[in-house]
């Protein structure tokens, strides 16, 4: 009933929570050094406690949407922590990330606004398999979240790199065609620069890349259009994801230059020994990680249910549904956060 209830009034206050107070903190990093966390205190007396594992962003802690989202979280009673994790930030998507979340775990777990009994662990975008390889150390064993949940998360970075650099993936023995956000063939390229040989000077592309992923957009276009020739047209390929054909050349190189590290950095592997309850949820409209990559999850992870919804893409709710359908998933989403909800209070 109280679920219903808080849902209601959330629906009364559209989507406004003011049931929470806010603070910024700092935890000490594995260098030592203070890294920014946001804590959302629910005003509501609870047990339950939301740790957000974010992906690969420059915004990192300061993410508009998993803000909000912590604020909704806060509407149900749970207290929520959004760590910084610094190779994310810099779009570092190297398996240092594992050795971060591991200790942010081990960090929050011991606060004492904290009940270790009570956690769910949430791993968001690249975070969520990052977040399971993470829960297999001594530190998330010892006390393990009551509970998962991945949003738009990848299985198979061998699979979720076909999709981002060729806009194709295979579900149920078939190909689906989509076009690829740009967003991941710039972390691709920014992620692999050292290692790629482009035949010229590449200083130039990396400056522009650079501004990018900052979120420096002016800036970038601008340092674009100086550029000439080869430097420009496979710079403003990667920055537009308009796949050329010489990108996509170096693309593969790459991909099969680095092989062994590229396998290493996916929990496909490591997915059956996932243990505790896991719910897994994805937009079907996904343009950055395919809702295939959720369907294999679900199908490794011994105790996992799931969801793929047509309301939502991956940065948000999707303008490609009519209202209709939009209330049909919307109730959809609904109830599979209530089992969500009914689980971890259990």
């Amino acid at each position: 009933m109280n679920f219903w209830k808080n849902i209601l009034l959330l629906f009364l206050k559209r989507g406004r929570v003011n049931q929470f107070t806010f603070k910024e903190e700092t935890y000490k990093g594995i260098d030592k050094n203070d890294i920014p966390i946001r804590i959302y205190h629910s005003k509501k007396y609870t047990h339950k406690s939301a740790i957000l594992f974010l992906g690969a962003s420059p915004d990192g802690e300061k993410h508009k949407s998993l803000n909000f989202l912590a604020k909704i979280l806060t509407h149900f009673g749970y207290n929520v922590f959004i760590p910084r994790i610094p190779p994310l930030m810099q779009l570092n998507i190297s398996n240092i990330n594992v050795n971060w979340m591991e200790h942010i775990y081990n960090d929050i777990k011991r606060r004492p606004d904290v009940n270790k009994k009570y956690i769910a662990a949430v791993g968001i975008s690249y975070g969520g398999g990052m977040l399971l390889k993470a829960s297999l150390s001594k530190t998330f064993m010892d006390d393990p979240p009551k509970t998962f949940f991945l949003y738009g998360a990848g299985c198979n970075v061998d699979t979720v790199l076909k999709f981002i650099t060729k806009g194709e993936f295979d579900y149920n023995g078939n190909s689906i065609k989509m076009k690829p956000h740009d967003w991941g063939l710039t972390v691709f390229f920014h992620h692999f620069m050292d290692e790629i040989e482009f035949g010229f000077d590449k200083t130039k592309i990396k400056e522009v890349i650079q501004l990018r992923i900052q979120n420096k957009k002016q800036e970038a276009n601008e340092k674009l259009k100086l550029l000439k020739g080869d430097e420009f047209s496979i710079t403003n390929s990667i920055i537009s994801g308009n796949i050329t054909k010489d990108v996509l050349d170096l693309v593969d190189k790459t991909i099969d230059q680095k092989k062994h590290y590229i396998d290493e950095l996916s929990c496909k592997p490591i997915c059956h020994k996932i243990g505790p309850k896991t719910f897994i949820f994805h937009g079907a409209n996904d343009n950055m990680v395919p809702f295939s990559e959720s369907v294999q999850l679900n199908q490794l992870i011994p105790d996992s249910e799931l969801l793929i919804s047509y309301l939502f893409e991956h940065k948000g709710i999707s303008s490609k549904s009519n209202i209709f359908k939009k209330l049909k998933e919307f109730i959809r989403l609904i109830n599979f956060f209530k089992k969500f909800d009914s689980f971890h209070a259990s």
